[in-house]
Formats: C-alpha cells, sequence, structure tokens
C-alpha cells in the first residue's frame, strides 16, 4: 500500500474509533442517568458492534503491517464491517421511523456514519486474495450466537432490545423467528457482497498488491 495513503487511513482509523468512543460514552452516560439497565445497554447488538469496530480500528492502526498474518487480520477486520453493515441496514429499514431513547449525536455516529467508515476503510485497504466467501462465514457465529443470547435473556426477564424481536410486540414466535431467518439470510448474502467489493477494490485500485 501506497506509504501516504497507510498513513492517513491509521490516523483515520485512530480519528473515527475516538468518535465512536465519544458516542458510546454519551449514549452510555444518557443511559446511566435515566436509571436504565447497564447490562441492557451492552446487550444492544448496535453498541457491540461499535465496540468492536473500535477494538479492530486501533488494533489496525497500532499494528505494523505482516503479510504472513494479513488473511487472519482481514478475517478479523471484516467481521466489524458485516456486523456495522447489518446494523445500519437494519436500524434504516426496521428502526429509523420509530421513537428511540437515544442521544441524537450517538445515533448518528452508532447506526450511519460508523457503518460507512468500516465499508470505506475496507475499500481503501482491500482484503487478502485469499479471503473467500466460505472462509467469511466464521463472521455469522457471532450474530447467531446473539440472537440466541438476546432470546433467552428476554424471556428470562422480559426485556428484548429490540421490538421486532419482542414475541409480544411481533405476534408471537413465529413472527419473530421470521424476522431474524431473513436478517441472517441478509447477513449472509452481505458477507458475499462484503468479500466481493473487496477483491474488486484489491484488482481495480490496487494492482500488483498480493
Amino acid at each position: 500500500m501506497n506509504f501516504h495513503l497507510s498513513k492517513w487511513l491509521r490516523i483515520g482509523r485512530i480519528l473515527f474509533a475516538g468518535l465512536a468512543i465519544a458516542a458510546l460514552s454519551a449514549q452510555l452516560r444518557q443511559s446511566i442517568e435515566a436509571g436504565r439497565s447497564t447490562v441492557d445497554f451492552f446487550s444492544y447488538f448496535t453498541i457491540q458492534s461499535n465496540m468492536m469496530a473500535v477494538i479492530v480500528l486501533l488494533w489496525v492502526a497500532m499494528k505494523s503491517g505482516d503479510r504472513n498474518k494479513q488473511l487472519l487480520r482481514d478475517i478479523v477486520r471484516g467481521a466489524p464491517v458485516l456486523y456495522l453493515g447489518v446494523t445500519g441496514i437494519v436500524f434504516a429499514v426496521l428502526l429509523s421511523g420509530l421513537p428511540l431513547v437515544t442521544v441524537p449525536f450517538a445515533n448518528t455516529v452508532l447506526h450511519k456514519i460508523m457503518p460507512v467508515v468500516l465499508i470505506v476503510d475496507w475499500l481503501l485497504d482491500p482484503p487478502h486474495p485469499g479471503l473467500s466467501f466460505r472462509k467469511a462465514l466464521v463472521w455469522m457465529v457471532y450474530p447467531i450466537a446473539w440472537l440466541v443470547y438476546a432470546m433467552a435473556r428476554g424471556t428470562i426477564t422480559g426485556w428484548y432490545p429490540y421490538p421486532f424481536l419482542n414475541p409480544a410486540k411481533m405476534g408471537g414466535y413465529i413472527h419473530v423467528l421470521e424476522v431474524m431467518l431473513v436478517i441472517l439470510a441478509g447477513g449472509v448474502l452481505l458477507i458475499g457482497v462484503i468479500v466481493r467489493i473487496g477483491h474488486f477494490s484489491r484488482r481495480y485500485f490496487h494492482p500488483g498488491e498480493s
């Protein structure tokens, strides 16, 4: 990668990680001041995905490039790209019209800005050619585990992080299951898109790199 591009990417990763931390902190502070459960706060997919994005952005920014470990690095790096992609799409399709109890600044950063930032970062620093759709399917482990956790905890406590997971609001578990399957299927399709656009970027905008 071009030295100057690498330098600006490092700076950008640190700055946007800082922006996400500020948004997460603002949202957590509002939640605490309102007397809401901290466990509930950290149970949101949006919150967890943005926390992962912060960790990965800082990790990639601070770590020196090791070609021998680039594939593993990109498998790790691609996970929050997927998760924030899902976050942005689900927010736009299912949540944007609802009255949400959020800090406007945090809502914009966590649901709108960070998904775009991760995709742009992925295109500017495209993944290793060896990253295949099959290898990238490991990214689905976390969303599946999170859905199991959210539904199990919701059954016990009666609290669900999103209305579309609440059987009482969706007309039963069958309708919740239908939504979950659509989201998971969409996640798998999005993996294919993320892998393809990454390789497209490497082929056409970073020729000669391997």
